[in-house]
């Protein structure tokens, strides 16, 4: 089970986290326009053997929604552009400027330029994908990027890959496609998982495996993507720290309302993930519930993880959420492909359920609530006591899917390492 981690804007908090060891696998998405801000970063990472993934953000220039953001500032572009880039805009000349930029900059893998896949549109949008993958193959090793990886990159809803001329066409496409890994940017999964979206988006996600490729789900981070991992038809996983762990198509379809589920400052209500929880809260709904009798104990885990108060927690929010979501997907895979549903059903939903429910039943203050606008402690209540059995419905949805033939669950095919680092190279030129 791979882990992904994408710096995004926070590049000096990365390099924090690296230097804690926090980032186990060793895999860093980098994004087109931070390139040469992040250089100093980015030669940190190599030099330690991490295995560096450029995100062109050529999907977000081609959006009406989201051309005029950060992503306009992408360093392949030969000047910011004037309107959203359109299909014939991804052509030779586009790809000879993206293969230069990862060249120059020794990137092991480039996410595929692609476009959002509509419902309306499906078909031809994937085989236009398609095609400038071998563009970009092409452009890449006339630049020297011969052992430049390309990640084939697919940006749509969950529904659609339940529809089977779409399931069918990805896998046709792949079998010629100068791909080593998809990845995966669903709208539609979750962090929280839900029995029956579990069931099927697993048959679906073991569809696209006849592709014989790896997949990565993107911008997926929480239990729900870790689900699809354990029981074997995912390969790894994608995501920010609190931030781009996942998916909605919501800002694709129409302009952005300037949604976050970030640690910023600002008027926008703060949300977080409680440790063993593994789920996120408001920052309001958390302090109302640490300052309970016996709340500060059973949310905080002070004994394992050292936070105390609600202080700590705030200031430790995003270490605590990658800490959770790398060491979940290190011990998943430490256990053998039989085994890993059980162990994610007892290790991971089991043990967030209890404490969900533990929290839904301590005595909450209506009086604080009010004081930190928490709307209601019953409903607050009520959430955590719905998600907890939720996870357990998902923990029997597990059991029965293992038990069905007609799945065929074959465990995940390995996502290669390909980074090195240079006290390698050192210690191999000695030799």
């Amino acid at each position: 089970m791979a882990t992904i981690v994408r710096v995004g804007d926070f590049h000096q908090q990365f390099a924090h986290y690296q230097s804690q060891n926090l980032l186990l696998g060793k895999r860093a998405v980098v994004d087109a326009y931070n390139v040469k801000r992040q250089a100093d970063l980015l030669n940190e990472l190599r030099a330690v053997g991490f295995e560096l993934i450029l995100d062109t953000k050529a999907a977000e220039l081609a959006c009406p929604f989201k051309w005029t953001g950060q992503s306009r500032k992408a360093e392949w572009l030969e000047g910011e552009p004037e309107r959203p880039l359109t299909p014939r805009d991804f052509n030779l000349d586009m790809a000879t400027r993206i293969a230069e930029l990862a060249v120059a900059h020794k990137f092991h893998i480039v996410l595929a330029p692609s476009r959002y896949v509509s419902d309306a549109s499906a078909l031809t949008t994937l085989e236009q994908n398609h095609e400038f993958m071998a563009l970009l193959r092409s452009a890449l090793d006339r630049a020297g990027g011969q052992k430049i990886r390309i990640a084939s990159s697919f940006i749509g809803r969950l529904t659609l890959l339940g529809k089977e001329e779409v399931t069918n066409r990805i896998v046709s496409l792949h079998r010629d496609a100068p791909a080593s890994s998809i990845w995966l940017r669903l709208s539609g999964i979750r962090r929280d998982p839900l029995a029956g979206r579990v069931r099927t988006t697993t048959r679906r996600l073991q569809l696209l495996n006849k592709c014989e490729l790896p997949i990565v789900l993107d911008y997926a981070a929480g239990l729900e993507p870790l689900t699809y991992a354990a029981l074997g038809v995912v390969s790894g996983q994608s995501f920010g720290i609190l931030k781009n762990d996942q998916f909605s198509d919501e800002t694709w379809l129409k302009p952005s309302k300037s949604l976050d589920n970030s640690i910023g400052d600002g008027g926008i209500q703060q949300f977080a993930r409680a440790p063993g929880l593994g789920r996120s809260l408001s920052h309001a709904e958390l302090q109302l519930i640490s300052e309970a009798p016996k709340g500060k104990r059973l949310l905080f885990d002070p004994a394992n993880t050292g936070i105390g108060t609600f202080e700590d927690f705030k200031a430790k929010a995003k270490e605590t959420a990658l800490r959770e979501a790398v060491e979940a997907a290190a011990g998943v895979s430490e256990v053998p492909n039989s085994r890993r549903p059980d162990h994610f059903k007892t290790t991971h939903l089991g043990q967030c359920a209890r404490k969900a429910l533990q929290l839904s039943r301590l005595e909450l203050d209506a009086d604080r609530a009010a004081e930190l606008k928490v709307k209601s402690t019953e409903s607050l209540q009520k959430r955590l006591a719905d998600y907890a059995s939720s996870l357990d419905k998902t923990g029997q949805a597990l059991e029965k899917i293992v038990e069905d033939p007609n799945m065929r669950l074959t465990g995940s095919i390995a996502l290669p390492h390909l980074g090195k680092s240079e006290k390698s190279d050192e210690a191999g030129e000695r030799r």
